[in-house]
């Protein structure tokens, strides 16, 4: 028999042949399926419609189209994630699917390559980095051109249904609690931020290099309101969000708007919970503000299931023909279910609701797939054209690694004992030391070949890579939600013997998922004791996180050497907190939200949608003292700012289209290149509730000794708030201006806005 070692490297070489054989097959099957991709338009029996003459207007030939289908083709054109159904082979109008998710990442299966898999959105809000989101959305639209001209499909076993171009993402809802089970989704607790952060990546997997097309569709999700999954027997199908104009205004729209208005999303996706006793997906938000009041003019699809939900779940109607009507009639476009299949007709001869808004939603839903250039000729298109080489590229997963070492959050490095010295002793202790799947989050594609994450490298394993002339050993000690301590002994054992301590602790989606939100928000399981019990031997120590929602880890703020908040921070993840532990790289990100202590669940009710009630949600109302505050990071260098010349007090009007310009100059006072984020704020003064607002915000990179002057230009919309009577309001008076990297450099002055109290906008 062979010995043990030999049996693994058999196994090895026996994986590598298969993995060999099954990459050569599948690039036969999908060199044969981008050959028979169905396509609009190809035959000469079809070619002879008015709406295959790309010289004709696109809405016209919308139109002309609709013309030719019959009533009983249109509900499957209006229903999600179809394919292979959903075609009208009579007219040549082949299948496509709606509902492709790409959060952080085409979540599909492999093509010849799998798809490239970015931090999450909460780890991408730490960076503050809007450029790197923008370059992910760009990655990501191509990667689905070619998977989608691959034939690959969604991340099921089947490989069905077969991508469509439309991605259900990026999901901009406000992270307005920490028990929230979808937090790692989000890009923080600031509309501002999850604004730009939709702007960004609108921009970036819409428009690619050829302007005449669209190379995919944005869905930004989910409108609007939602933040809860299932929080004592209250669910996500039954909750009814009240929410208050105010809130509407400052807290709830601006990140939608903003990527409406600013980032020309074509997709809005209607969420499960209702709004003020109106489920989301039959509320005439939909029409009056996202088209009639931002001149949206792309299409809404339902979450899946939320048009039963009308129904089925808040009752708000009692039949399912109901609920198609009143969805359509809203604008909701889509059905992601069976609703609009099994009963929109039987509403429309019940007189529920016309052709006309059927076909209106037929063409909200159609002309995107016109304007993605799928009916004209494909000779000249360079998105039909998209090779499976483009598919996880070297150049993508650099850009993938910078955004996990962006993302990461030094939140604790007392004496700096960070970074640490090569060539030592090291134990890598904790549930997360040897992570994995735990380090890429949720709604996944497939990561690697055989469908599993051993080709992803854990933090243990990239240490171990670059303790170089050090011994490195690993023991996990405790899981991340167990009640087990049998393995403390093993990991404190180890943890004596080293010379250094990494320690792994956080989260992962046992604990918070969508469908799961949490109870607490401390660290699950044993974690707690067993890390009392690894910090107690006085070892220098960092401490990493893995989570999605906050972690209150009081007594470790107090007691642990070091801390990272590493969120979860992807395929690249183990490489960057090795690189950020040994210094090869230096954390610059800061916290997209508010770390609270623990006892902060208690004096909030979950089920409350009030921003302001004390003690407030988000840094914008919060009275109390966090443990991290937002926008909160600590570096390896020192940073110095200060106004690059004198400022005067400023003045402008809101009645004429003034601007003033502040100018912040960094610089890099320590000893390594390092990144600095600056941010700025304002005070309203005719606001009391909020304590201050993000209105804007730069990275910059600088070696020692280097200096740069970050531009902040301001008029008077940049201090725009909602009031209580659904208005967008310019307010005169005096507004305090802070300019900060959230930790020990603040610049305050003062800004006058004079002239009449003026409506801006009236939305509600």
């Amino acid at each position: 028999s062979r010995s043990s070692a030999a049996s693994d490297v058999y196994k090895r070489q026996v994986r590598g042949i298969m993995s060999l054989s099954y990459l050569l097959l599948l690039s036969l099957v999908l060199a044969y399926a981008a050959a028979e991709i169905p396509r609009a338009c190809s035959t000469p029996e079809t070619d002879k419609f008015p709406f295959c003459n790309n010289k004709i207007p696109i809405d016209e030939r919308v139109r002309d189209l609709i013309s030719r289908l019959q009533l009983d083709e249109k509900p499957p054109l209006l229903t999600a994630r179809m394919s292979p159904r959903g075609n009208v082979s009579r007219i040549g109008l082949p299948e496509y699917d709606w509902g492709a998710n790409c959060v952080h990442g085409v979540q599909s299966r492999c093509g010849t390559r799998c798809p490239t898999s970015f931090p999450s959105p909460n780890a991408l809000g730490a960076t503050w980095d809007m450029s790197i989101v923008k370059k992910m959305g760009a990655v990501i639209g191509i990667e689905l051109r070619s998977l989608w001209l691959q034939g690959v499909g969604e991340n099921h076993a089947n490989d069905l249904p077969h991508l469509g171009l439309d991605c259900w993402s990026p999901n901009i809802n406000i992270a307005r609690d920490p028990r929230w089970g979808r937090n790692q989704e989000v890009p923080g607790e600031d509309p501002y931020l999850s604004g730009q952060y939709g702007i960004a990546y609108t921009v970036g997997l819409q428009q690619g290099q050829d302007s005449r097309y669209l190379q995919a569709v944005v869905t930004l999700k989910h409108w609007d309101a939602y933040s809860l999954e299932n929080w004592k027997g209250v669910s996500r199908h039954t909750f009814n969000a009240i929410v208050s104009t105010y809130d509407f205004l400052n807290t709830y729209f601006p990140a939608f708007k903003a990527s409406v208005i600013d980032g020309g999303a074509k997709g809005v996706m209607c969420a499960y919970n209702s709004v003020n006793g109106v489920p989301s997906c039959a509320s005439q938000f939909l029409n009056k503000t996202l088209r009639g009041d931002w001149g949206f003019d792309g299409y809404v699809t339902s979450d899946s299931g939320a048009v039963y939900d009308i129904y089925g779940e808040h009752h708000y109607v009692t039949t399912p023909e109901e609920a198609a009507a009143v969805a359509i009639k809203a604008g909701t476009d889509i059905n992601s279910g069976g609703v609009y299949i099994s009963s929109l007709i039987q509403a429309l001869q019940k007189r529920l609701v016309t052709e006309a808004d059927i076909d209106l939603a037929l063409f909200h839903s159609l002309k995107l797939r016109f304007e993605l250039g799928l009916f004209d000729p494909i000779e000249d298109q360079p998105y039909w054209h998209v090779p499976p080489t483009a598919v996880n590229t070297p150049e993508s997963q650099a850009l993938n690694l910078l955004a996990s070492r962006e993302s990461l959050v030094l939140l604790k490095n007392n004496q700096n004992i960070l970074p640490f010295s090569r060539g030592k002793k090291i134990a890598v202790v904790g549930p997360h030391a040897n992570a994995t799947s735990n380090l890429v989050g949720n709604y996944l594609g497939q990561i690697c070949p055989n469908g599993g994450f051993e080709c992803i490298t854990s933090p243990f394993l990239a240490i171990q890579q670059r303790n170089t002339g050090g011994s490195t050993v690993f023991v996990e000690g405790c899981s991340v939600s167990g009640t087990s301590k049998t393995g403390f002994a093993e990991a404190i054992s180890a943890a004596k013997d080293a010379d250094y301590v990494v320690l792994g602790l956080g989260l992962d989606q046992g604990v918070e998922s969508e469908g799961h939100d949490r109870l607490t928000i401390t660290l699950p399981g044993v974690q707690d004791d067993f890390s009392r019990e690894i910090i107690a031997l006085g070892k220098p120590t960092v401490v990493f996180l893995l989570n999605g929602g906050i972690i209150a880890i009081e007594w470790l703020k107090d007691n642990a050497p070091a801390i990272i908040e590493a969120f979860y921070p992807g395929y690249q993840g183990g490489n960057a907190i090795a690189d950020a532990i040994f210094g090869d790289y230096n954390p610059g990100g800061k916290l997209p939200f508010t770390v609270y202590n623990a006892s902060y669940v208690n004096e909030v009710d979950m089920l409350d949608m009030n921003m302001s009630k004390p003690p407030g949600r988000t840094y914008k109302y919060f009275t109390g003292t966090p443990l991290w505050p937002f926008g909160y990071g600590l570096s390896y260098t020192e940073f110095k700012l200060e106004f690059n010349t004198t400022t005067n007090p400023v003045t402008i009007s809101n009645t004429k289209e003034e601007a003033a310009t502040y100018n912040v100059k960094v610089t890099n006072v320590g000893k390594y290149a390092g990144d600095e984020v600056v941010q700025a704020y304002f005070k309203p003064s005719n606001d009391p509730l909020i304590i201050k607002q993000l209105f804007g915000f730069k990275r910059v990179h600088l070696n020692p000794g280097q200096s740069i002057t970050v531009e902040f230009p301001v008029t008077y919309k940049t201090f725009q708030l909602g009031d209580h009577n659904g208005n967008i309001m310019s307010y005169p008076g005096i507004y305090g201006l802070s300019f900060t990297n959230g930790v020990d450099q603040t610049l305050n002055t003062y800004l006058t806005v004079h002239g009449p109290k003026r409506i801006l906008e009236s939305v509600l």
